[in-house]
């Protein structure tokens, strides 16, 4: 690590806090002998960059030995830090004392995000033209072609991965577009499939194409690799399989065979007529009385011989003319259609039609929408009604005032009243006669905007400062804050975080996983961050008003065949408010879900990305920037590793105060947070999470000085 170009990859070096004078077995002198040196002052020549620029620090003011949080020493140094990076320094007087912190210098490194790409097409056949959008990029987009702007357009001869477009916002390059394969393909001639080679009239089948990687066009115009046809009568059927521009031959030809009306219900009359005084006509009259003359099914009656078509609404008490009976078998095929005809006799003081089957209607709210401001409304209809009307006392808009259900968006102006009346109306029946239409109204307050944020949930995510281990593997840690902002408990609370979906699909392997929670939540022991072990907390927890859950994830990495170093991870909350209503948000980046402060935690959604700095080169001395010494069996002793063979190292290590906490002088990587020295508690004793000052010196004349972070 000590000969790596310094890019530092966290948010943060350390928390700035004082150390005083070294502890008298650090430098073994008394104490009264060490006089504090100045802190250092900190100046850069560029606080903001790019990605692969450099700034150069400086500190004056130091009398002695200037050691910078990177572990070198120097009046100046050059960093590139990958991301936004806190430095800072201390002083070591000639007599080893060490001065407190000096004040963070922070670089900004102005970072855009790859944008994401999307092929117009994919698979394609060879030689097609494809168009590449990009999206997700405020500023410009540049192809490796040459071009720019937000889509670019190449031919496609055979299958390959297209990567490396970027997005520059403010002469910053973002990193390359994440790979995506453009298939090219062949097409082949699908294979057609019917769930029934043979059905029962006005019936639906499912017909189903195969071996295609394409589009399937079907023979009636229809397209999809499965389709349900409703069927009357015999139908043949085939498929093509399109590739891009390219289509295969035409399937073998399937035929479904509508089965003929095995039967024709046995009917003793088929003219009916009213009985005064009604002036309508009882078409269930029709039935035969007889169960057994038919087989046991549904009657159905319709106005068209189309056993698919309206329903008469009130066969009970229709008017004159033709209708049809069909019955429905319990194994769900229709009979034959039986032609029925309705007559009126003159009544002598007859009763009108609309008196013995009057217009009926009923109306209620399906649903309503806050955060969208709008209702749905709902009907049920009987009678004597050929049309409806809905129309209302507010000034909003209503979408379809001929149609059930329907639905209303409301006003600023019906905000402020309060509430709305609707009313649905069926046109009078018979004019002057003794009718009327019907006529339903309901009162619907207006939902508050605010109501569709007073049941929140907040999520964020930050990363620490990466850890890395041998062989390629670097120790992440996240830490989440879920927060209730609504004014009542949330109930099924679940975190979900896809961890394959984050390292995997860039290549990176998962070696291990460890979750810890605090205040009193439970983990699902079950948590791989892979699908379909994504959820972190075990099931049935509530989460109260006001209240805050935090979790640490860590995760294990081997990067070695990473395709890329950057890396976006992005977990989601979700619970059950008192209504049953599902709340959900999508983590943003920091220690707060809601950075804006605007009591919707659902407007903030910006993604965790960390970017890694390169491993040191093999055969130089690994030392980590921190370890996790809780028992969990991952990280858990301080491990410096790629010492060379017959080579002893001294190690000691010092608190925030500058005392001597643990001291070896043959350092054997066995060091697990724990105190070895008697002046600071008791030994043994485990020391608390934090950053710590270290020096370490190899028997052939090496040293390193520098901080590491212990976490628990």
């Amino acid at each position: 690590m000590v000969s790596t170009l310094r890019q530092h990859t966290t948010g943060w070096l350390f928390t700035a806090f004082l150390i005083g004078r070294l502890a008298t077995s650090a430098i073994g002198q008394t104490a009264d002998a060490c006089i504090t040196p100045a802190a250092p002052v900190l100046k850069s020549d560029r606080m903001d960059i790019c990605r692969g620029e450099s700034a150069v620090l400086s500190a004056t003011g130091c009398t002695g030995t200037t050691i910078w949080s990177t572990g070198e020493t120097g009046a100046q140094i050059t960093v590139q830090p990958v991301q936004n990076t806190r430095y800072t320094a201390l002083c070591r007087s000639a007599q080893g004392c060490l001065s407190c912190f000096a004040d963070v210098v922070t670089i900004r490194v102005n970072t855009p995000r790859p944008p994401v790409v999307t092929p117009s097409a994919s698979p394609v056949s060879a030689g097609d033209q494809v168009t590449l959008t990009a999206s997700g990029c405020s500023g410009t987009v540049s192809w490796p072609n040459g071009t720019t702007g937000l889509t670019t357009t190449l031919r496609v001869d055979e299958t390959t991965t297209f990567s490396g477009a970027i997005c520059t916002v403010n002469g910053c390059p973002s990193v390359g577009s994440v790979p995506v394969q453009l298939l090219v393909a062949t097409p082949t001639r699908p294979v057609v499939t019917a769930a029934k080679s043979a059905v029962c009239f006005g019936t639906t089948t499912t017909l189903t194409a195969s071996n295609c990687l394409g589009v399937v066009r079907w023979s009636n115009g229809m397209s999809g690799a499965t389709i349900a046809s409703n069927l009357n009568t015999t139908q043949t059927y085939r498929a093509v399989c399109q590739v891009g521009s390219a289509r295969s031959d035409s399937s073998e030809a399937v035929t479904v065979r509508v089965l003929p009306a095995q039967f024709t219900p046995v009917m003793k009359q088929q003219t009916f007529t009213n009985r005064c005084p009604f002036q309508t006509i009882d078409l269930t009259q029709a039935i035969p009385a007889d169960p057994l003359a038919n087989p046991a099914g549904q009657w159905l009656f319709r106005y068209t011989q189309d056993p698919n078509g309206p329903d008469v609404k009130s066969p009970m008490a229709a008017g004159p003319g033709s209708y049809f009976l069909y019955l429905k078998t319990n194994d769900g095929c229709l009979s034959g259609a039986v032609l029925i005809q309705a007559e009126r006799t003159p009544c002598q003081d007859g009763i009108a039609p609309c008196i013995s089957n009057p217009p009926r209607v009923v109306a209620w709210t399906d649903s309503l929408n806050a955060e969208r401001q709008s209702v749905v409304l709902q009907a049920r209809i009987g009678g004597d009604v050929d049309e409806l009307t809905w129309s209302t006392t507010g000034t909003g808009l209503l979408t379809d005032p001929k149609r059930v259900p329907s639905r209303y968006l409301f006003s600023e102006a019906d905000r402020q009243r309060g509430s709305v009346v609707f009313a649905l109306t069926t046109p009078d029946p018979d004019g002057s006669g003794p009718c009327v239409g019907a006529v339903a109204s309901l009162t619907v307050a207006v939902p508050r905007i605010d109501n569709a944020l007073r049941e929140v949930v907040g999520l964020s995510k930050k990363v620490f400062e990466p850890v890395w281990l041998e062989n390629g593997e670097v120790e992440l840690t996240y830490h989440m804050t879920v927060k209730n902002g609504g004014q009542h408990d949330l109930s099924n609370l679940q975190v979900t975080d896809d961890l394959a979906e984050a390292f995997t699909a860039s290549g990176a392997k998962i070696k291990a996983v460890v979750v810890n929670e605090f205040n009193g939540f439970r983990v699902d022991p079950a948590y791989t961050g892979v699908a379909p072990y994504t959820n972190l907390l075990a099931r049935g927890q509530t989460l109260p008003t006001g209240g805050v859950l935090g979790v640490r994830l860590r995760v294990r990495l081997n990067v070695g065949e990473a395709r890329t170093l950057t890396f976006s991870n992005q977990a989601q909350v979700q619970a059950v408010d008192k209504n049953g209503m599902v709340c959900r948000d999508l983590s943003t980046n920091g220690d707060n879900p809601d950075p804006d402060s605007n009591g919707n935690p659902a407007d903030n959604d910006e993604p965790t990305v960390i970017t890694l700095q390169s491993l040191s080169p093999e055969g130089t001395v690994f030392i980590p920037e921190g370890f996790s010494p809780n028992g969990d069996g991952i990280n858990d002793q301080f491990v410096v590793s790629r010492v060379p063979t017959n080579t002893t190292v001294q190690l000691k290590v010092y608190n925030r105060w500058g005392s001597l906490v643990y001291a070896s002088d043959n350092y054997r990587n066995d060091w697990t947070g724990t105190s070895n020295q008697g002046g600071i508690g008791a030994k043994g004793q485990g020391l608390p999470e934090g950053t710590y000052f270290y020096t370490i010196r190899l028997s052939d004349g090496r040293e390193y000085t520098r901080f590491l972070t212990l976490s628990r």
